[in-house]
């Protein structure tokens, strides 16, 4: 086994899917990736931010990465490697061609178990992931208090 992809959107239920993830990833002795994919135009990958326009993409990449490392030190006491990397990009494909182009062994997403009209209008990366995927996928849901 070569890596966990952990994919997340910065939201508040982040943490959840990162924790889910590394803690995978330490019991298989195997380094992670976290990654954030900023959805140019409408501002899905990030979306408490707002839509990025093209003069924002630096600022907004270094701010998502800024994120993402802080998230990386919530685990000193880890073993394994934990990098950080931000794209820019329509989020599904873009966590697809990740995954599928690197080492990555596993992909770890969440979902916000969206339904009915919130899910056509709003559309769910992961099931598009889990989906189109060539390689495992663990979907973390976001809401994990019975429904």
């Amino acid at each position: 086994m070569s890596e966990i992809m952990i994919a997340v959107d910065l939201s508040s239920f982040s943490e959840s899917v990162i924790s889910t993830g590394v803690e995978l990833a330490n019991k298989l002795q195997v380094p992670v990736t976290l990654l954030t994919v900023l959805e140019l135009g409408i501002g899905l990958g990030l979306p408490e931010a707002g839509p990025i326009v093209v003069d924002d993409i630096p600022a907004r990449t270094e701010e998502v990465t800024a994120r993402l490392e802080v998230y990386k030190t919530r685990y000193p006491d880890t073993q394994i490697r934990i990098q950080t990397e931000v794209s820019t990009s329509s989020p599904a494909n873009e966590i697809l061609e990740q995954a599928h182009n690197g080492t990555t062994s596993i992909l770890v997403v969440g979902t916000h178990g969206r339904t009915g009209l919130d899910h056509m209008l709003v559309g769910s990366n992961a099931e598009y992931i889990v989906r189109h995927a060539r390689i495992p996928v663990l979907v973390v849901p976001y809401n994990q208090a019975a429904h």
